[in-house]
């Protein structure tokens, strides 16, 4: 029997989530670019997840992420967790006019939230952390969206069919 069969499309995008996140806490020093596609995968899953499965396990989903995600990168809580639960309610409050765009109106608003949600990121560490802004690690996330994004968009639908 195949794997798709066992697996709901939701288990398989939250398999995606725990993978890519496992993969971006870890340091691959050699491999710095490995971390970041993988940052940027995660992302890319969790927009696609609260954009088209809503249920309120998202939220308890988006609270754990952003946490360890904030623990495991600034020893600190805060840029995350208020991004990904941010994110969530803004798709939840935005959803009934969302559902109306079409198919490329959706794909364009599914990549610049993406950008919007890596740059509020880098803001919001910079005010809570006291880091200072890396242009090169901004520009870095912006041409590996642009590398993954249409390879990574089509991956999750094939996985949600």
């Amino acid at each position: 029997m195949e794997f798709s069969k066992f697996l709901k499309s939701s288990s398989k995008l939250n398999i995606i989530l725990i993978v890519s996140f496992s993969i971006s806490v870890n340091s691959f020093i050699l491999f710095p670019n490995i971390n970041n596609s993988f940052y940027v995968l995660f992302h890319l899953t969790l927009i696609y997840i609260i954009f088209y499965y809503y249920h309120y396990y998202l939220y308890f989903v988006a609270l754990i992420y952003g946490i360890l995600f904030d623990i495991f990168l600034l020893n600190s809580i805060g840029a995350h967790l208020i991004i990904f639960l941010s994110l969530l309610i803004l798709f939840i409050l935005l959803r009934k006019y969302l559902i109306r765009l079409s198919s490329n109106q959706i794909i364009f608003i599914y990549f610049i939230s993406l950008i919007v949600i890596l740059l509020i990121e880098q803001f919001l560490v910079i005010l809570i952390h006291n880091y200072k802004f890396n242009m090169s690690s901004f520009l870095n996330f912006f041409l590996i969206s642009l590398i993954i994004f249409i390879p990574t968009v089509f991956l999750l639908t094939k996985l949600d069919k």
